[in-house]
């Protein structure tokens, strides 16, 4: 089941976060800070111009997509960027990236949504974004300090 994410979820949400930036050898030299994650949690929820949904089994909340929306850059109307996805079950992540795809598309004020994956994601991810219409793929590069 997936639904739109509620304050009480937001702990559970930092939890997956925290889990989601420590698999990733890449990311070791920054340093997780959970008022972060939590003070963002609580904005996208909060925000209704925002994307904040979870996935749920029988043992509680195991997914989230996250994002945050606001005025482009260098372009007019808005773009919603994904902040958060993680998943602890591949069905839950599915379903939550159809859920925002769909989102995306009933509200013509966006004009770019941005899915940005981890250099270590499963390519089927990739392949399932662009099905969903994520169909302009470009190459992103980040310094980090004290990567290896």
């Amino acid at each position: 089941m997936i639904r739109a994410a509620r304050p009480a979820d937001v702990s559970t949400i930092v939890n997956l976060a925290v889990e989601a930036v420590s698999r990733d050898a890449e990311f070791s030299g920054l340093r997780i800070s959970r008022p972060n994650i939590t003070d963002k949690a609580e904005q996208l929820i909060r925000g209704n111009q925002h994307f904040c949904w979870v996935g749920e089994d029988e043992q509680g909340v195991q997914a989230c997509v996250a994002a945050e929306t606001h005025p482009g850059f260098w372009f007019e109307r808005l773009q919603s960027s994904v902040v958060m996805f993680y998943t602890r079950r591949p069905g839950l992540g599915l379903a939550l990236m159809r859920e925002y795809a769909r989102w995306g598309k009933a509200r013509p004020a966006i004009k770019l949504a941005v899915f940005s994956l981890e250099p270590t994601a499963d390519a089927r991810i990739g392949d399932c974004l662009k099905r969903l219409g994520f169909a302009t793929h470009t190459p992103g590069y980040s310094y980090v300090r004290g990567a290896k």
